[in-house]
């Protein structure tokens, strides 16, 4: 499997011939130590792996010589996962301005979350990408946006909707990690790591620093396949909303991987951790267990990544998206249209399995303090049809689905991916 620091960019060109940015930014700087290979070695140190210090002088693919890879290495958020779906398209500023991630869906280019830019050049980045977009005859839309950009969407004359929050975990003040909760957990954690009874141990890849190995990028990106495919067959019709598809060694710069192996050196589990420049933090998405994996194996990971950002002086872990079980906020409506977005929205979010992942994430005890909402921005004041649809793409809602979808026939709440 090929792994690449670089991103596609349209840069106002044809949709069908993206090519790589290479403009070098001269107003970005970037220390010489990346938030990653901080980690790594914090990792490293924290499970008792040899490494070779200076072997990210040959191997380091951290250096942002991109407008696109500075301002994704700065600005990057949760909202901002899709760098690792193929499905994504980039836009890169010719003026050095910063990025935007977005995915194409009902002829409208659908924003995953903020700028990749400051706020002093949110407004001149906009204005580039809506002369590419009308180039294209596209429309608008954000979708995880912050409370920030969309206090900015409303002074614009947007329309904003509040979906839902982001869910994050403060490592340095955790209670699971003072042993204060969830000790059935950790317990469980002793008994995977013990060699007598559990046999599980713990390793971590970051290509970025230590180089590319492409038979474990191989065995890793194939075990994900194959939970996504099972997972998939499991819920068969039933709309899963919000759903990323990764291709997890496509960024390795922003990238590390936990994963466990059992007694045979078989791989029974990973986690990617995905920095976020905007939080000095990380993602922790996605988490899966292979099929033959022991019981807990997803709890170790998570219990582990946050042990390593703690031991790395790192507080700030998302666990992603939590959407809202109604909406409470419509700006940039009237009445009735906010009542028929409410109600249209409500209909949505009852028809897909969302509550799983939110009593999950739970038993890690999040910070509510760090927790943010999120929203939808769509110039104008109300959200046109061919905006709806688009919307309702991106989130992985089949709009025939929806519409025939009976109260009563929904299953018991399921763990879903946000992700």
């Amino acid at each position: 499997m090929q792994s690449s620091s670089s991103s596609l960019t349209c840069e106002g060109s044809s949709l069908d011939t993206p090519r790589l940015s290479t403009s070098p930014s001269s107003t970005t700087e970037v220390s010489e130590e990346t938030i990653i290979s901080r980690t790594y070695y914090a990792a490293c140190d924290f499970l008792k792996i040899d490494y070779d210090p200076s072997s990210g002088e040959h191997h380091s693919i951290d250096d942002a010589s991109t407008v696109f890879d500075q301002a994704y290495q700065l600005h990057a958020r949760t909202a901002h996962m899709g760098i690792l779906d193929p499905a994504y398209k980039v836009f890169t500023s010719h003026r050095g301005l910063g990025a935007l991630l977005y995915k194409l869906q009902a002829r409208t280019a659908v924003v995953a979350g903020d700028p990749l830019c400051t706020i002093e050049r949110r407004t001149p980045l906009l204005d580039e990408f809506a002369i590419f977009r009308k180039r294209q005859g596209l429309g608008l839309a954000f979708v995880g946006a912050s409370e920030e950009f969309a206090q900015y969407a409303r002074q614009q004359g947007w329309t904003t909707l509040r979906f839902g929050n982001e869910r994050v975990i403060n490592t340095l003040t955790n209670k699971v990690l003072r042993n204060q909760a969830s000790k059935r957990m950790i317990s469980q954690n002793r008994m995977l790591l013990d060699p007598k009874r559990g046999g599980t141990s713990l390793k971590v890849y970051c290509p970025s620093v230590t180089g590319v190995d492409a038979s474990l990028e191989y065995r890793l990106q194939q075990l994900y396949d194959d939970w996504r495919q099972e997972r998939n067959h499991k819920c068969g019709k039933d709309l899963q909303a919000f759903v990323t598809i990764y291709d997890l060694f496509s960024y390795p710069a922003s990238t590390l991987f936990l994963y466990t192996t059992d007694k045979d050196a078989s791989i029974t589990g990973f986690a990617t951790l995905r920095a976020l420049g905007a939080q000095n933090g990380f993602q922790i998405d996605p988490f899966i267990a292979s099929s033959t994996a022991p019981r807990g194996v997803t709890d170790l990971l998570i219990v582990t990544a946050m042990q390593i950002l703690k031991h790395a002086d790192i507080g700030y872990l998302s666990l992603g998206f939590e959407p809202a079980s109604d909406i409470q906020e419509v700006h940039g409506k009237t009445k009735l249209e906010s009542w028929v977005w409410k109600q249209g929205y409500n209909r949505v979010i009852k028809s897909v399995p969302v509550t799983g992942k939110a009593t999950y994430f739970n038993k890690f005890y999040p910070d509510d303090s760090l927790s943010s909402d999120l929203f939808i921005c769509v110039p104008g004041r109300g959200i046109s049809v061919r905006g709806s649809l688009a919307l309702m793409q991106f989130a992985n809602m089949n709009v025939w689905q929806l519409l025939t979808h009976k109260k009563g026939k929904q299953k018991s709440p399921k763990t879903t991916s946000l992700s």
